[in-house]
């Protein structure tokens, strides 16, 4: 799901190219009126000619301005995890589990390839037949939630996931992988709940501080999430890979902040972000956050420069002043890059799936959250979901392109 790039309108409802065009036009339809009667007309039509080209001038400064940071959203999975599997393959994933049925890894095989060879149906019937031997199974109680939602079963979509926290109410983790899913539906609000429920279980994973401060921002509650960023960061315990992405995020609240308060709120509330001590400070033209919903795992931010040059956790600095921060290695994340003065060209964005520990889920989903123009009139966010199968898997989700020279 891509988070709205700057705006919408009402579909099917024409929309003028743009306010600047729009304006000029009748304004020329005016100056017809008022120059013809005492003017030739060559002379009126250079006159109106000149106030049309000025204007659209002004326009495309103003556009290109606006666009020379744009994203294209590439895939959720990596490619060729859904490469068809033939009829003989699938004999041999059923022969597996024939022979052993209690072997969860040759069940997991069957119904991914029944569903990679789009039999979905024959899928689920292998996701219900597993859960009968294995029902208190994390991960054929989130197959048979992935399965509905493929048929675009939302409502049975919506009780299968929710099974992951009836059996295991009170497990912070179960709580977690329920709210990652609802995250990549849209359901915000529901996501939510489900992270205060971990909380209330008695996690105080300060990883899970984060992505509950995270979704109440995005949900607009602005004091909340405040509050939740501002407590992360001033507890000892909090870890460092966890504290500074933290204040990255309380920069950007402090500043929406703020722009709408004006004198000496203001005027404290940037000397807040000043002792954030942020590198790059809190105006960058690039700013991308990974998280995902594992414990004990290990995956990775990768991004690309124009130059070919890849950011990541064994080369964290680029040469156009590029930099990650951090590689957490313990599972969820956050890990963060920034560019605050993007090359021209283009940025690639991926997610690497390094390795995993003891986990209930084998995969790994989550998001990457890109913020084009960070803390200028027309930053723009972009929330990319992805999900990745098993290890090694590599996930582009996005590409950046950068006009021009900066």
């Amino acid at each position: 799901m891509v988070g709205d790039p700057g705006g919408a309108t009402r579909r099917g409802e024409p929309q003028p190219l743009c306010p600047a065009i729009h304006w000029s036009c009748n304004r020329l339809v005016l100056l017809v009126f008022l120059l013809a009667p005492r003017l030739h007309f060559w002379v009126a039509t250079m006159q109106l000619l000149k106030v049309l080209l000025a204007s659209l001038a002004i326009t495309s400064t103003a556009l290109a301005a606006d666009s020379r940071l744009t994203l294209t959203q590439a895939e959720t999975e990596p490619a060729g995890s859904r490469s068809e599997v033939n009829d003989t393959e699938i004999a041999t994933l059923r022969a597996a589990v024939t022979k052993d049925p209690k072997d969860r890894a040759a069940r997991f095989a069957l119904v991914r390839g029944l569903q990679r060879a789009k039999k979905l149906d024959d899928a689920l019937v292998a996701a219900q037949e597993w859960r009968t031997v294995d029902a208190y199974n994390l991960v054929v109680v989130r197959l048979l939630g992935d399965l509905y939602a493929e048929k675009g079963e939302r409502a049975k979509a919506r009780r299968a996931y929710s099974a992951v926290v009836e059996l295991l109410p009170k497990d912070a983790s179960a709580h977690r992988a329920l709210a990652s899913v609802l995250k990549q539906s849209g359901d915000l609000k529901a996501a939510y709940d489900r992270l205060l429920a971990a909380g209330e279980n008695g996690s105080k994973d300060r990883r899970l501080a984060f992505e509950l401060a995270d979704v109440a921002a995005r949900l607009g509650k602005t004091d909340e999430a405040r509050t939740r960023f501002e407590a992360i960061i001033d507890d000892p315990e909090t870890a460092e890979a966890v504290r500074y992405p933290a204040k990255q995020r309380l920069a950007q609240i402090y500043q929406q902040l703020a722009k709408a308060a004006g004198g000496d709120d203001a005027a404290n509330l940037a000397k807040s972000i000043k002792e954030l001590q942020l590198k790059g400070g809190t105006e960058n033209d690039i700013k991308v956050y990974l998280t995902w919903d594992t414990d004990h795992s290990d995956v990775d931010l990768w991004v690309t420069n124009p130059a070919g040059e890849k950011v990541f956790y064994s080369h964290r600095n680029g040469k156009f002043g590029e930099a990650l921060f951090d590689d957490v290695t313990t599972g969820y994340g956050p890990e963060s890059f920034t560019a605050p003065k993007a090359a021209a060209g283009d940025y690639v964005v991926q997610v690497n799936y390094f390795g995993r520990g003891r986990s209930n889920f084998s995969e790994a989903r989550g998001e990457v959250v890109v913020v084009l123009g960070e803390g200028k009139p027309e930053e723009k966010k972009f929330v990319l979901p992805y999900r990745l199968f098993d290890e090694k898997q590599t996930v582009t989700v996005a590409r950046i392109h950068v006009q021009g020279a900066k």
